[in-house]
């Protein structure tokens, strides 16, 4: 096993969450040698280190030391070196991960044994860590702790990440296209049964293949959008499941989805003659209105687009 530090990147919906979990249970990783925390924009060092709070006893306020899910996750791996530790750290790229890591920055260099390369000098780490000297406030990572991190590529507008950061982790991609089992069969419980409006008619979809063509759509240069990848999205963008009601996916389709497409790609696509929404939609309770009087919305353009598309084989 040689994870270490590995980050999975990719459209918002890919599935990089599934895959980190699908990735611990491939491992066989005991469930108290995971943490997991979510950057944000007000997550901060201390947070992740650890930090003085108030905690009230016998009517009192006091003070004590509150380790932070990062100190919990070194602290349980120096506990026992033959058990790999995993730090699970979602949307990484939603926090300012050069002030969240702080000095810890310098650990994640590891040398040919993979402990860390330059280790730091953090006497109230080090002091929660039974195993390190009293009289040694020195502070690596051992070969046993590894960091799995997640990124919306989407998102990386929100705290850009430097090439410092960036090296010292390897990146996997995942793909938009549909998520697989582990027998190489397409994972199928949430693809669900979509109808879109075009014109007097309707066209039947479900979700997979709605999805993969409108990403297509997204990005197309010559006949659609022209816009980057980090626009589209994934087969977990919505939480769907063959159990739902109809009634639910269409609202789920009218107040998650549409809301993005509105705000983040028809925005996006400005200037262009290209749109994704019909061109008598100016605003969004007019695209609001539309879907609850089961009119037409997409553009025919898109729509157009869509029915012509032959998605490659194997895709679906």
């Amino acid at each position: 096993m040689s994870t270490l530090q590995l980050i999975y990147y990719g459209a918002p919906g890919t599935g990089k969450s599934y895959v980190v979990d699908k990735k611990l249970k491939e491992l066989k990783i005991e469930e108290n040698q995971i943490f997991r925390v979510t950057f944000h924009p007000e997550y901060t060092y201390s947070d992740f280190t650890g930090q003085l709070l108030p905690v009230v006893k016998d009517d009192e306020i006091t003070y004590d030391y509150q380790r932070g899910i990062f100190t919990n996750a070194l602290r349980q791996a120096y506990n026992d070196l033959s058990k790999p530790v995993f730090l699970i750290i979602e949307e990484m790229s939603r926090g300012n991960v050069a002030a969240i890591f702080g000095d810890i920055f310098q650990l994640l260099d590891r040398n040919d044994k993979n402990v860390s390369r330059y280790p730091i000098r953090n006497s109230v780490i080090a002091k929660e860590i039974p195993q390190i000297d009293d009289n040694n406030d020195v502070v690596e990572l051992p070969a046993n702790f590894n960091i799995l991190g997640t990124v919306n590529t989407s998102d990386q507008n929100v705290f850009v990440m430097d090439t410092a950061f960036k090296r010292r982790f390897d990146w996997r991609y995942i793909s938009t296209d549909p998520v697989r089992n582990k027998d190489g069969t397409l994972f199928e419980e949430d693809n669900v049964l979509l109808k879109l409006k075009y014109g007097s008619r309707e066209v039947e979809t479900n979700w997979h293949e709605f999805y993969m063509k409108l990403n297509s759509f997204i990005t197309d240069r010559r006949h659609g959008l022209g816009l980057s990848e980090d626009k589209q999205i994934g087969q977990f963008f919505i939480q769907f499941s063959k159990k739902m009601p109809q009634e639910i996916i269409e609202d789920k389709i009218k107040n998650k989805l549409i809301q993005y497409l509105w705000d983040d790609v028809e925005s996006a696509s400005y200037g262009t003659t290209v749109k994704l929404f019909n061109e008598e939609i100016t605003n969004y309770s007019d695209l609001y209105r539309a879907m609850e009087k089961e009119k037409q919305f997409f553009s025919d353009t898109f729509l157009t687009y869509f029915e012509a598309l032959e998605l490659p084989d194997g895709v679906l």
